[in-house]
């Protein structure tokens, strides 16, 4: 089976808009997200912006309709056709580019805002893109982003429960081993000049993350006692909860999603590129 599948997206282009389809619950996942970057950008407006890996255009549309001056680029050339086409279609002005993360056809201090949102874990040199990022954005600007952790919970939620027992996501899109340490991202912003890094939780499975985390912790020392029993009826009750959840996503396509602490499985974040000092 492949890993890092990415013909997903250029097999769901024409559907990304369809209300429907499997593509569009990444739609729902804008409002939790501006949610916390209307935290360090009140105002929209004028500002000029790229979103890195911009499929089909949720985010593109979003900041388009609150007067960005909107830039968006994507590998997928289907995806960047079906973008071009729905934002003609409601008279948004969006500059749409097929090109690849790793190297950005953008001048250096161009974008006051650079997002790069469920990208990080599919591109073939994270590091690169993220220099890239860095590099395209105006002394002082924004950089907005979005990942998945790399541990057990994630193996477990992303991989083992979301794509191969409840088919939520094609199976083969992720590959566990790309995802990325909070850690990780953050040594390297900081290396590359970025300053004011700041990460929170980007929580769509409430308390099954830490749970997760405790058990896997654990489970070396654990024979089935008491203390195994107690895990596992703990981790059946956070499942039962989580699963309300997933009727909500079943029934209106969109997630209960909170931004708080826990990094364990998605995260969320912002950090600015270092001013230029005379």
């Amino acid at each position: 089976m492949k890993k890092n599948d990415l013909e997903f997206y250029d097999l769901s282009a024409n559907q990304w808009w369809d209300k429907n389809a499997k593509i569009y619950a990444l739609y729902y996942l804008n409002q939790p997200r501006f949610e916390f970057f209307d935290r360090f950008v009140p105002h929209w407006q004028g500002l000029k912006i790229l979103d890195v890996g911009c499929g089909g255009g949720f985010s593109c549309e979003f900041m388009a309709k609150r007067g960005a001056i909107t830039y968006g680029i994507d590998s997928s050339a289907k995806c960047i056709e079906t973008a071009q086409k729905h934002s003609g279609e409601n008279s948004l002005d969006i500059n749409y580019k097929v090109g690849v993360a790793e190297s950005l056809p953008y001048e250096n201090n161009t974008f006051d805002v650079v997002i790069c949102v469920d990208v990080l874990e599919h591109v073939s040199d994270y590091r690169q893109v993220v220099s890239e990022i860095y590099r395209v954005l105006k002394p002082g600007g924004i950089f907005f982003y979005d990942t998945i952790n790399r541990n057990f919970q994630s193996r477990f939620m992303m991989i083992w429960l979301m794509e191969n027992l409840l088919r939520l996501i094609p199976s083969g899109v992720h590959d566990w081993e790309k995802f990325i340490l909070p850690e990780e991202l953050k040594e390297l912003m900081l290396s590359l000049g970025f300053v004011e890094v700041e990460m929170k939780g980007f929580d769509l499975f409430g308390e099954i993350g830490f749970v997760l985390g405790e058990l896997n912790t654990s489970r070396k020392n654990l024979k089935f006692d008491k203390s195994l029993q107690v895990f596992i009826r703990k981790l059946i009750q956070v499942c039962k909860a989580n699963f309300i959840n997933y009727q909500l996503y079943r029934k209106t396509g969109s997630f209960q999603i909170s931004i708080n602490d826990d990094m364990s499985i998605m995260y969320i974040g912002k950090a600015l590129k270092k001013k230029e000092t005379l």
